[in-house]
């Protein structure tokens, strides 16, 4: 029988989560630990002990998901399986909308995507005074979704996610205030609207709640760790009517920037009065010498995890932790470390190189680009796409090559007064003298504003010392674009420009520079574009959640960025930075390769609120990993570790957003 099989299969902790009689709970699966087995297992023993299919409900995080859990247990148990369903919990709440609309006040409603959300955004800010101190619809439609999914006021989501934006909060609660009444006008209703219109119906009204858990006799959840408050809103009315079967791991919950809230797991046994807690810790991806690293990680939290990985693996090499003087240095170091390995026959896609963001990226793709070396970078955004390093580039192509409208169009429209409509009436004069960078020179200097024909002029004379030139056309142009990206990560973006000065350091004219780089760039949609399968994954740790690789470098896990200077007087923060590392440490199958630089933060230490004094790694026992400090870096020293946080109070919902 299908499901005997199935069931002899799993190890036996896996067996006896997949087995239990009906009681709400926890199953907390550790990395590599055969999670989504264990939940197909559930579902599938459920309904072969006479659960119909259609009383049982499993909601994941993508319709992916829940399309393979549906499709494997279908393949267990054949048509036994016909009736059951698994979505999202946004698809969930819709289906009980359409259901019955008047109850939750949506009947005519229209419901709009992000773009939709966007567009509507962008107009009702379109339509404020002085709209450019304000952030731009994306991130203005990110702001309230966090609000409303964390329950939180607009003050506190600001805080918590752009405080530098708290000089025009006013503002901004006006223009989320004008979203909502365009909303409530048009009967639109966005994402968030469909969960939170059934969450706050069933917490104000018995009735409704009774009316949802009658179609369930089970709940299935996956990946319990991701859910945030308001999706916590939406299970816990229903506990005492239906059994739930949650499946999560505390110690990988880093959404926490997305409003996920770890205590959602981690007090799982509170929350849910009568519920027991199961543990999978037999690991089947790596070796025993990367989980004693991985589990030394947690253990030196404050919080209690309560578990230790086991490898089913066996022992294996130690992992390693490479020390350097500055970041560029450490991406030298690693694509050289890739490209040795590759010449001793392991192929590139066995290589995956985990970041925290696109600027600690950064050293790493110049080094990988210098060496030719192909690579897929997965999660952020690639060094020659972002929209800032666009912009710095424009008049080094224009002075490479003056018929490249495009980057006539990207430069003229930098600066204020000149609109696209401007744009194409200069470009059209250059045209026909754009044959010579020196008839563009001429023309440029009657046509364009003095600060933009200075650019040009600097490019042109530095033409030939390509490093020195884009130094030049970035100082020229900060100012312009310091106001462009002014409420859009302005700091972070700028740090980018001396990345591209050093990859220009091995050419002497810009338009080789230009050709290889911009017009024959080695990233993702290029070897996409190719048929390429063999290459390097460069990937961010908060996209790299179900990944796997033989060899893994975890880069730049410095002091000052584990935690964050940001984040290092937060000890949430601090803490959901913990565990970004240790999902980072854990995808690592055969090797694991940490690498970090050491400016000057381990010279300042001692000083009040240094980074240095909470850095992750400090009292690192040496007997875990194997050390190696490149030449110019100084040895780490050790520090004290964090304080525990204090528990948060419980979110309340509303229909709209507050402003405190």
């Amino acid at each position: 029988m299908a499901l005997q099989h199935l069931l002899d299969s799993l190890n036996d902790a896996q067996r006896h989560a997949a087995t239990i009689p009906p009681r709400h709970a926890l199953v907390l699966a550790g990395a590599g630990s055969g999670k989504t087995r264990t939940i197909i297992a559930r579902a599938a023993y459920l309904i072969w002990s006479g659960v119909p299919a259609e009383r049982m409900l499993i909601l994941t995080f993508t319709r992916r998901a829940a399309s393979e859990i549906v499709e494997r247990v279908r393949g267990v148990l054949g048509e036994h399986a016909d009736q059951l369903r698994a979505s999202t919990f946004h698809t969930w709440c819709m289906s009980l909308l359409r259901r019955a609309p008047h109850t939750f006040d949506a009947e005519g409603v229209s419901v709009i995507d992000h773009d939709d959300q966007l567009a509507l955004f962008r107009l009702v800010r379109s339509t404020r005074p002085n709209d450019t101190l304000l952030p731009q619809a994306a991130q203005l439609a990110s702001l309230y979704s966090y609000a409303r999914n964390t329950g939180q006021t607009l003050t506190a989501a600001i805080e918590r996610q752009a405080d530098e934006l708290l000089s025009v909060k006013h503002e901004i609660g006006a223009v989320m205030r004008a979203y909502e009444a365009r909303k409530a006008e048009c009967r639109y209703i966005d994402y968030d609207d469909v969960l939170v219109r059934v969450a706050a119906a069933m917490a104000h009204s018995p009735a409704i709640r009774d009316w949802v858990a009658q179609f369930y006799d089970h709940i299935l959840v996956d990946e319990m760790q991701d859910t945030n408050p308001l999706q916590w809103q939406l299970l816990h009315p229903l506990q005492r009517l239906v059994t739930l079967f949650c499946v999560g791991d505390d110690a990988q919950s880093i959404y926490g920037f997305r409003g996920a809230d770890f205590r959602n797991v981690h007090q799982f046994g509170e929350r849910v009065p009568g519920s027991i807690t199961l543990r999978l810790e037999q690991n089947y991806r790596a070796t025993q010498e990367i989980l004693d690293l991985a589990n030394w990680l947690l253990a030196a939290s404050p919080l209690r995890y309560d578990r230790r990985l086991v490898a089913m693996r066996g022992p294996g090499v130690r992992p390693r932790v490479h020390t350097f003087s500055n970041e560029f240095e450490e991406g030298r170091w690693i694509a050289e470390d890739c490209a040795q390995r590759h010449q001793e026959g392991v192929a590139w896609r066995e290589h995956m190189i985990l970041v925290r963001s696109s600027s600690i990226a950064r050293p790493i793709e110049v080094a990988l680009l210098d060496r030719g070396i192909p690579y897929r970078f997965i999660g952020g955004t690639r060094l020659f796409e972002s929209a800032h390093m666009r912009d710095l580039l424009s008049p080094l192509r224009i002075v490479a090559n003056p018929r490249d409208e495009l980057a006539w169009m990207r430069f003229l429209t930098l600066w204020p007064g000149i609109g696209d409509v401007h744009a194409a009436r200069i470009i059209a004069r250059i045209g026909p003298i754009a044959a010579s960078a020196e008839g563009v020179m001429a023309i440029a200097a009657g046509e364009l504003p003095a600060d933009a024909h200075e650019v040009l002029r600097r490019v042109h004379r530095l033409q030939e010392l390509v490093p020195q030139a884009i130094a030049s056309a970035a100082a020229a142009l900060e100012p312009v674009l310091e106001a462009r990206y002014r409420n859009n990560d302005w700091e972070r973006r700028r740090q980018d420009f001396p990345m591209v000065e050093e990859l220009a350091r091995r050419y002497t004219s810009l338009l080789g520079f230009i050709e290889e780089y911009l017009l024959n760039p080695i990233y993702e949609s290029a070897v996409d574009r190719l048929g390429v399968e063999d290459a390097v994954t460069v990937i961010t740790i908060h996209s790299a959640k179900g990944t796997e690789c033989r060899i893994c470098y975890v880069a730049g896990v410095s002091p000052g960025n584990y935690p964050s200077t940001r984040s290092v007087d937060n000890p949430d923060e601090v803490e959901e930075e913990r565990r970004v590392l240790y999902v980072a440490f854990t995808r690592a199958q055969d090797e694991l390769i940490v690498t970090r630089r050491v400016r000057s933060q381990w010279a300042r230490r001692g000083r009040q609120n240094d980074p240095a004094e909470r850095y992750l790694l400090n009292d690192l026992p040496r007997a875990l990993v194997d050390e190696v400090v490149h030449d110019g870096a100084p040895p780490p020293p050790a520090a004290p570790k964090a304080l525990p946080p204090d528990a948060p109070a419980g979110p309340s919902f509303r229909f709209g957003i507050t402003l405190d």
